[in-house]
This record gives C-alpha cells, sequence and structure tokens, in this order.
C-alpha cells in the first residue's frame, strides 16, 4: 500500500523540528491553548453532527480530523460515528478492521447503555489513540442517531458524519438531535455561497436561534482551494448570519485519501483543527 505523504512538505517539517529544539513556536503555544479547551469538562455526553451544503465539501474527513483531535486531546471517551446506510468512509480513514454491520450491532449496544465501556470492547474497534468507532450499515436512517444517543452517558464526545447533505430528512433529525452541528464547506467561492444562502434561508424561514448550534468549516481540497478566496471577505460574509467560521488548510496528508495518521497531519493543519474542535465544544457545552 502506498505510504500517504506527510501534511508538511520535508523542509518545512525539518524547520519546525529545529525552531522547537531552542524555543516553542507561536503554533505551538496556540495549539497549547485550544487543547486546554477542547478537555474542557462536561456534564453529560455531547452529540457533534457533521454535515455539509453540497457534495465534495469533505464532510468525512473532517469529521475523521475532528474526532481524532478530541480522542487525542481527552482523558475520557470519545466515539466517531458513521451514519452512511451502505459502506461509509469516516471508519476505514479511521484505520478500523472489517467489523459486523451496525444493524447486527444495535441491538447489543443498545442493551450495554447501561452498563460501562467494559461492555463494548467486544463490539467497537479503537483506534491508537483511543478512539472508539460505531460502524455504518444500516437499512433505518434513524438507527445511527438512536444508537448514539442511547451511549451518549459513555462518551464525552460522539461525532457523527452524516450519510448526506443538511436538507435531507435524515440529517435534519441528526442535526436536530445534535449538540452541536458542524457545516462543511469547501474553501471555494461557490462552496461559501452556497453555505451563505442556506444559513440566512434558515434565518428567514424563522429558525435563526437554530444557528447558535452550527459552527462551519472551510476546507481546501486542492492546492488552488483557497486561491480565489478572501479569507477576511469569507469570514465577514459567513459571520454576518451569526456563526463561527474555521478554515482548514489544504494538507496534503488528508487530500489523499487514505488512512488517516494524526502524526503526518500538518502543524498548520492540526492548530485549526483544534480550533474548530474548540469552538465546536464550546458551543455544545451551553446545552
Amino acid at each position: 500500500m502506498r505510504l500517504v505523504p506527510f501534511g508538511d512538505p520535508p523542509l518545512l517539517r525539518a524547520w519546525h523540528t529545529v525552531s522547537r529544539m531552542f524555543a516553542s513556536t507561536r503554533a505551538t503555544r496556540e495549539l497549547a491553548d485550544l487543547a486546554a479547551e477542547v478537555q474542557a469538562p462536561v456534564h453529560t455526553g455531547r452529540r457533534i453532527a457533521v454535515t455539509s451544503v453540497q457534495g465534495g465539501a469533505g464532510k468525512s474527513t473532517v469529521a475523521a480530523l475532528l474526532a481524532s483531535v478530541f480522542a487525542a486531546r481527552r482523558a475520557d471517551a470519545v466515539l466517531a460515528a458513521d451514519a452512511d446506510p451502505y459502506e461509509g468512509s469516516l471508519t476505514w480513514r479511521l484505520g478500523a478492521p472489517s467489523q459486523p454491520s451496525l444493524e447486527r450491532l444495535a441491538p447489543e449496544l443498545i442493551a450495554a447503555r447501561g452498563g460501562d465501556l467494559r461492555a463494548l470492547e467486544s463490539l467497537l474497534p479503537r483506534t491508537g489513540t483511543g478512539l472508539w468507532l460505531l460502524p455504518s450499515g444500516a437499512a433505518n436512517p434513524d438507527l445511527c442517531t438512536e444508537v448514539t444517543r442511547a451511549l451518549s452517558r459513555l462518551f464525552a464526545v460522539a461525532v457523527t458524519d452524516c450519510r448526506s447533505t443538511l436538507e435531507s430528512r435524515e440529517t435534519a433529525a441528526a442535526a436536530a438531535d445534535a449538540h452541536t452541528v458542524v457545516l462543511c464547506t469547501a474553501a471555494t467561492p461557490d462552496g461559501v455561497r452556497a453555505t451563505y444562502r442556506t444559513l440566512r434561508r434558515i434565518i428567514d424561514t424563522g429558525y435563526a436561534a437554530w444557528l447558535s448550534r452550527v459552527v462551519v468549516v472551510l476546507s481546501a481540497g486542492s492546492r488552488d482551494g483557497r486561491a480565489a478566496l478572501s479569507n477576511d471577505a469569507t469570514r465577514s460574509l459567513i459571520e454576518q448570519t451569526g456563526v463561527p467560521v474555521v478554515t482548514l488548510p489544504y494538507d496534503r496528508h488528508l487530500a489523499g485519501g487514505a488512512l488517516i495518521t494524526p502524526s503526518r497531519i500538518g502543524e498548520k493543519t492540526l492548530v485549526e483543527a483544534t480550533r474548530a474542535a474548540a469552538i465546536i465544544l464550546a458551543r455544545a457545552r451551553r446545552l
């Protein structure tokens, strides 16, 4: 299997290594501050739904990245759930071995909700960072939401990669159940415009209060993904709706579309992903 490259090129990785030998960099200090926010305690399990307005927004990549950040930074249990009815890419990108489908596992998982995590050890796989994985595969489109809700007392954070776009019935139900909704957007003019129009439509139809639970994550899926965007103009446009925006830079490792290895993610990407996780958790903790 071809090894997916590091997010940062060799010279930049070498520079980061040398810099840290003599002093902490601005990025490392900022990362430490953001990590402290990601570690904030929660009184009950927080459910996070990751969706998009259009296809090709990097939804599964963002879900995997956020779940990995939470798992790496928190001492308590974190779950990544794949709501795809067939064979979703989330658990595969996180390195899960072949598992029974959610359809088969659901009865045992729901029955185990009154116990502790030991009851789940034979049912759910885990990554090297301790992230628990809930596989895809259920004819009932609401089953993933039912299972994650049932297991909420066992997991401090559950990140669900929703099966389709925000305006589908299944995703709308998952979003209604979530404490925070992450709206993934391709970092292109078309992606930004489509997301802004969706947010305006929500406001214009009388549901503006719902946006207090939304965070927009712009994802640059190619080297030229942000070339036509003005960061300030994009942020200003979307933040008119009261929704915060975080931009993930282009990352060679994530763009490879293969297994995500946290140690290979670029430094800037890691900082921005941790920033997004901190904002997402802060919104979730309000409820």
